[in-house]
């Protein structure tokens, strides 16, 4: 008789990770929100959803737009991120056209 063990393969994994991936980004395209608000909002655990937001700010596809009250844990400076283009904060540098 085999020793089957259950465990989830590679594959699933990988797909369980694309598919919070892809409910992170959405949730933070809808409204912007903090960690915990995308964790209440998807189901996704906040510590998966750190780890996304850390890539996707790797690929610019994710911003912080401001600092403020968590509505969940109601610390005060908490990062409020989006991935809307269009709420992204505008850049204060200055452009040299040569």
């Amino acid at each position: 008789m085999e020793n089957h063990k259950n465990t989830a393969s590679k594959r699933q994994i990988k797909d369980t990770e694309n598919n919070q991936l892809t409910k992170v980004y959405d949730a933070l395209k809808v409204k912007p929100m903090t960690m915990l608000e995308v964790d209440v909002f998807t189901g996704v655990m906040r510590s998966n959803i750190c780890r996304y937001i850390s890539s996707l700010r790797e690929q610019n596809k994710v911003m912080i737009i401001r600092k403020r009250k968590c509505t969940i844990s109601k610390y005060l400076y908490v990062n409020e991120y989006t991935t809307n283009p269009s709420l992204f904060p505008k850049s204060n540098q200055y452009v040299m056209n040569f």
